[in-house]
């Protein structure tokens, strides 16, 4: 189920078509083609690799370690989450000028992401107990609302513009 969100995000992405705003010099979505056969070939692949486990299991699991490790890897690579926490280390000077930390001060940045910090850590706790795991969508769904309900009375509407993902 987790991984599924990660392939459907990536197939709206990539079925999405998009233009470069000049005047305000963003990227603005023009349509978005929708298809389901994609989905469901998608899904029969994955459901159909259940006649590869024989196979499967000659692989080691160092092998599988590490393709899961370059994927995670990966997809830290563009998250200004893991950003953030790089940057409240680095120097100032090499920051680039649009930086949040120009607009809002190192100290905001470091509250909000140190909240998300928190709340990465209550997330991962909950879900290692296995007596509370099943309830993780739910969680999930807390953790929307302190974004949308909870948040917004110690940060303002720029400072969210300033910190969130460009994709929010």
């Amino acid at each position: 189920m987790c991984g599924a969100a990660v392939q459907s995000m990536n197939h709206v992405r990539a079925m999405t078509t998009t233009r470069f705003d000049e005047t305000t010099s963003t990227e603005v979505i023009e349509r978005v083609t929708e298809t389901r056969i994609t989905g469901l070939v998608t899904h029969a692949l994955i459901a159909s690799s259940i006649f590869l486990l024989p196979l499967l299991s000659n692989i080691p699991i160092p092998v599988v370690s590490g393709v899961f490790l370059f994927l995670g890897r990966k997809l830290m690579s563009g998250n200004t989450f893991f950003q953030r926490i790089r940057d409240q280390i680095r120097e100032r000077r090499s920051l680039p000028k649009e930086h949040p930390i120009y607009t809002l001060g190192r100290k905001k940045m470091g509250y909000y992401t140190g909240l998300q910090v928190l709340c990465l850590g209550g997330l991962w706790e909950f879900k290692r107990n296995t007596s509370t795991a099943i309830f993780f969508p739910s969680v999930i769904g807390l953790l929307m609302f302190i974004r949308a309900a909870v948040l917004p009375k110690f940060f303002s509407k720029e400072d969210f513009e300033c910190l969130d993902d460009v994709y929010v």
